[in-house]
């Protein structure tokens, strides 16, 4: 791969033209859209405040990586864009065909001096981020700030859905859910610009929106399974581990609905076992037949396993600068990998520590992880708590009292334990970590609330 270009190559006069005009139209939509929307819909109070940020994140990242670190992955994909675009005028036949995932060494020997080199074209899931990309680059008059402004204001669409949902179905929680999904840092910095984590984070909550309306809420169905199919497609796209990981979350969802559906003792001992030993071989099958799919080291579970720990391995060495942490070392089987469980969940949830951050975006990542550590340590009493004085039944209903909890604890540990196990570097994991960070904070802020309502209701009665 060519070095990274640095700021002088890849900001050109329209960067200082453009940028101001697509932001006074995207605002003033965003406007227009309020005003249409707000006296039906309250929470687009926090419309135009949450896009704002979000374009600012982006914006903020992209001035941090040209001008702080001369260029990086962002540029590359940019300079990756550019050099698709100039394939569409002069071929747009093939265009359309490295567009739909044909990335074939016929047409990789079109790129040269003339319509320009193709980075990570050998990488399909980091060249599914130049695909995606090049249709904003396009949009955007080949501006690499307002590329960044357009994809940070499309992304924005799946935080936002997100949180509509939590608005509704959690009335109590407003203020911390707008918090936990449009307001946390990580999120804004490392899922608004032009990296693969923008797209991840908007095909995650996509994905679990869609599924919740779809299972739960039994709204739009039709419109539901077209969103689910788009965040699947970006997620198996360009991170399939993100929608392993979701999928696995959705299989026990499912499970745990069906058996609180049951009331009767007799059927939950008969019936319950073996309908989970059949939802969980199906899903199994589906999930190894989608990684067959895919190829590559998703071709099967021993490669997995085998990536993983040459991943874990490479990202503790010198060249990173010594920004790294060691759960262990482990054989790729999976007695090897399930005795890292409890270090690479903790990692995955909780590191850095605010004490092993040695700059700025690894300090504010050590203040969110303290918080995920207070609020997680605080669950943890009031569980114990509720269980010790009301009993272990009781305890579980306000635990577990919807299927947004179920979801997002096991989505976060299932994820968490994916990045943990693979990943030894702090900067690496700041970054892959961000899907899961606001599902894990609104699951938290929502845990702690039941609990104090549950208290507060055993006062009065």
């Amino acid at each position: 791969m060519s070095e990274f270009i640095t700021w002088k190559y890849t900001l050109s006069v329209w960067d200082a033209i453009l940028p101001p005009f697509y932001l006074l139209f995207i605002l003033l939509y965003a406007y227009t859209v309020k005003l249409r929307k707000i006296n039906r819909y309250n929470e687009y109070k926090f419309y135009i405040s949450g896009l704002s940020i979000k374009i600012a994140g982006g914006l903020f990242f992209a001035f941090i990586y040209l001008f702080h670190y001369d260029g990086g992955d962002t540029t590359e994909y940019f300079r990756s864009s550019l050099s698709l675009l100039n394939l569409a005028k002069v071929d747009f036949g093939k265009y359309f065909s490295i567009m739909l995932g044909h990335l074939t060494p016929e047409n990789a020997s079109l790129f040269g001096p003339k319509i320009g080199d193709c980075p990570y074209y050998s990488d399909y899931q980091s060249y599914a981020v130049v695909r995606f990309s090049s249709i904003f680059v396009f949009l955007a008059g080949k501006s690499y700030i307002t590329t960044t402004i357009l994809i940070a204001a499309f992304t924005f669409s799946g935080l936002w859905s997100l949180f509509r949902l939590l608005y509704y179905q959690f009335p109590k929680n407003k203020a911390t859910s707008a918090f936990a999904v449009l307001f946390i840092p990580s999120t804004l910095f490392w899922g608004s610009g032009i990296l693969k984590d923008s797209y991840t984070l908007m095909g995650t909550c996509l994905l679990f929106v869609s599924f919740y309306k779809m299972s739960v809420l039994h709204k739009n169905i039709f419109k539901n399974i077209l969103i689910m199919l788009f965040a699947a497609y970006l997620l198996l796209s360009i991170k399939p581990y993100i929608f392993f990981a979701l999928a696995a979350s959705f299989i026990l969802v499912l499970i745990y609905m069906n058996i609180t559906l049951i009331k009767n003792k007799v059927l939950r001992i008969t019936v319950v076992p073996v309908s989970i030993i059949i939802v969980l071989i199906i899903g199994i099958n589906l999930l190894l037949k989608t990684g067959e799919t895919i190829g590559g080291q998703y071709s099967s579970l021993e490669n997995m396993l085998k990536k993983a720990s040459i991943n874990q391995y490479d990202l503790k060495q010198a060249y990173y600068g010594g920004n790294s942490f060691d759960i262990g070392s482990f054989e790729p089987t999976i007695a090897g990998v399930a005795s890292k469980i409890p270090k690479a969940v903790i990692a995955g949830l909780f590191r850095p520590y605010i004490w092993e951050s040695k700059n700025m975006v690894m300090f504010i990542s050590g203040l969110e992880n303290s918080i995920f550590l207070f609020l997680s340590l605080y669950v943890v009493f009031l569980s114990f708590f509720t269980w010790r004085k009301y009993g272990f039944k009781y305890m579980r209903q306000v635990l577990l009292s919807d299927v947004f909890i179920v979801f997002s604890l096991s989505f976060c540990f299932i994820f968490s334990f994916f990045i943990g196990i693979s990943t030894a570097n702090f900067g690496a994991l700041v970054r892959y970590k961000i899907p899961l960070i606001p599902f894990f904070m609104a699951s938290l802020f929502i845990i702690v609330q039941n609990f104090n309502i549950e208290k507060e209701e055993k006062k009065t009665s």
